[in-house]
C-alpha cells in the first residue's frame, strides 16, 4: 500500500542548519533551513551543494560540477534529522590533503556516533542519488529517463543500469512498475493552461497543445526549462512509488534545485507547488 504523505515524511531525511568556513570562494556562509521549504538567495550554488555533499559523503553531489578547493581552515557543519533523529556531522579539511576529517554527534544525548554508519543509512543506490540536485542541462534531459530504463540495453554500457539502481532496475518488480506508470499516466495540464505533458508508450515525455494535437518541436529556452522540471518531478514520482511498493526503508531525501532565472517565470511556481507532493524537503537556490 503506498504511504501516505505523513508517513513518508517520517522516512525523510531532513536538512536543519548548514555552517561554511572557508570552502573554495565561500569565506563564510550560514543557512537554517525549513523543514518543508526553504528559498534561498546563495552566493554559490555549487560549492554550497558539494559542501552538503562532503557533510553526507554522496558522490554525486560533489561530483555535480568542476573540482572545489578544502583547505585545512576548512569547516563545514551540517545539522540534520534522520527518520526524526537529530545528528551533527563536521567536516574539517586537513593539512596537504584534498579530503575531509569527520565527527559525527547524536544531538539528543551529545554522545559521538560512527560517522560511517551514518553514511550508510543515508546512501541511496546511484540512479536515486542523481535526482537529489536539479539543475537545468541540456544534454541531460529528464524527459527521456524512463525512455532509458524501459530499454536500458540500448541506452547503457553492460550492466551498468543494474549497477546504477543497485540491482533493482532487472528485476520483475521495477519492470512491471515501470510499464505500469507509463501506462496510466496519460496527459496532464503542464506549467502553462496551453500545453500539456503527455508520457509516451516508448517512455519519453512530450509537450504537446491540447486542441489538437501538435507536438512542439523547439520549444522557447523558458519552456524547455520548465518542460525539463516537470519531468524531473515525474521522475522522482516513478521512484517514490517504486520504493512504496518495495516497502524499503531508504531516507527520502531532499530535493536541492538550482532554480537559477526559472524562479522569474510564473510556471515555475506552479511546479514548485507540483513538487510538494512528492512529500519531500525542498531548498531552492537562486543566485
Amino acid at each position: 500500500m503506498p504511504y501516505t504523505v505523513k508517513e513518508r515524511k517520517a522516512k525523510c531525511l531532513i536538512l536543519k542548519e548548514l555552517t561554511i568556513e572557508q570552502f573554495g570562494e565561500i569565506e563564510h556562509f550560514d543557512v537554517l533551513f525549513h523543514e518543508q521549504v526553504t528559498a534561498i538567495t546563495v552566493p554559490d550554488t555549487e560549492n554550497i551543494v558539494k559542501a552538503i555533499g562532503l557533510t553526507t559523503n554522496n558522490k554525486s553531489l560533489i561530483d555535480c560540477s568542476e573540482a572545489f578547493a578544502v583547505s585545512d581552515n576548512t569547516e563545514i557543519i551540517l545539522k540534520l534529522e534522520i527518520a526524526g533523529h537529530p545528528y551533527t556531522i563536521t567536516a574539517r579539511g586537513q593539512p596537504h590533503s584534498s579530503a575531509c576529517i569527520y565527527e559525527a554527534t547524536d544531538c539528543k544525548t551529545n554522545a559521538p556516533v560512527d560517522v560511517s554508519l551514518i553514511f550508510r543509512n543515508m546512501r541511496l543506490c546511484e540512479e536515486e542519488e542523481d535526482l537529489i540536485y536539479y539543475r537545468y542541462d541540456p544534454k541531460n534531459a529528464f524527459s527521456n529517463r524512463l525512455l532509458h530504463y524501459k530499454d536500458p540495453e540500448k541506452y547503457y554500457a553492460l550492466e551498468d543500469f543494474q549497477k546504477k539502481t543497485n540491482g533493482s532496475g532487472s528485476t520483475q518488480t521495477f519492470r512491471t512498475y515501470l510499464k505500469k506508470f507509463i501506462q496510466k499516466y496519460g496527459t496532464y495540464n503542464s506549467f502553462t493552461d496551453s500545453y500539456k505533458t503527455e508520457l509516451c508508450s516508448d517512455g519519453s515525455f512530450v509537450r504537446c497543445c491540447p486542441t489538437p494535437t501538435i507536438f512542439i518541436a523547439d520549444p522557447d529556452e523558458r519552456k524547455k526549462k520548465l518542460f525539463d522540471y516537470d519531468c524531473y518531478i515525474e521522475v522522482n514520482k516513478f521512484w517514490c512509488g517504486f520504493e512504496d511498493i518495495r516497502d524499503i526503508n531508504n531516507e527520502k531525501w531532499p530535493m536541492l534545485i538550482n532554480a537559477g532565472d526559472l524562479n522569474e517565470y510564473i510556471g515555475f511556481h506552479k511546479l514548485l507547488v507540483k513538487s510538494k507532493g512528492l512529500g519531500k524537503q525542498m531548498i531552492i537556490m537562486n543566485r
